[in-house]
Formats: structure tokens, C-alpha cells, sequence
């Protein structure tokens, strides 16, 4: 079962990831990324979490992948297109005034 995982997921998802990065999609590694959405995913469907939200293990590829790709933060207003999207940073009060990273 592993030999075939590895085969048919593992190895697609990296040929992937290499070819867009030589497109110049992917800025990060290919390596990384295969690594992050091995370890991830090989840790999910050996948790209870796939049980819990009664998802599959191809479910379970998906929202991996997407999450490896895109992050987990997403545009608060739907149809805003990838290059206006921005990273919300928290600020502390420092007395009177914010500071921020």
C-alpha cells in the first residue's frame, strides 16, 4: 500500500511541484514542498482528524496541497485576484501606541 501511496500521490504531486517551479510558479524548493505535503498528509491519516470531519484520504491530498500552496490565509473579500491578497499582521499596544512587527 505504501510503494503504491508513493507511486500514484507522492511522486505526481512532486513532478508538480518541480514543473511549476521551472515555470516560475513556485518560488520555494519543489523538494520543500514534497516534504511539507509528505510529512503533513503521512500525519493526517494517521490521526482521528480524517475521521472527524468524515473526509477522505484524497480529501485529505486536497486540502493539503492547497494549503501547502496557497497558505491557510486567504482574501476576506471573494473574486480579489492572488496579487492583492496581503498578510493581516497583528499589533500590540505598547502604552499608547501600536507596535507592530
Amino acid at each position: 500500500m505504501e510503494q503504491r501511496v508513493d507511486a500514484v500521490v507522492y511522486r505526481r504531486v512532486g513532478e508538480l511541484f518541480r514543473d511549476g517551479h521551472r515555470r516560475g510558479l513556485l518560488s520555494a524548493p519543489p523538494e520543500l514542498l514534497s516534504e511539507i505535503t509528505h510529512g503533513a498528509l503521512e500525519r493526517l491519516l494517521t490521526s482521528q482528524l480524517p475521521r472527524e470531519l468524515d473526509w477522505t484520504a484524497a480529501d485529505l491530498l486536497r486540502a493539503t496541497v492547497d494549503t501547502v500552496l496557497y497558505g491557510a490565509i486567504r482574501s476576506a473579500h471573494p473574486g480579489i485576484d492572488d496579487e492583492q491578497l496581503r498578510v493581516v499582521m497583528p499589533t500590540a499596544r505598547d502604552g499608547e501606541q501600536e507596535v507592530g512587527p
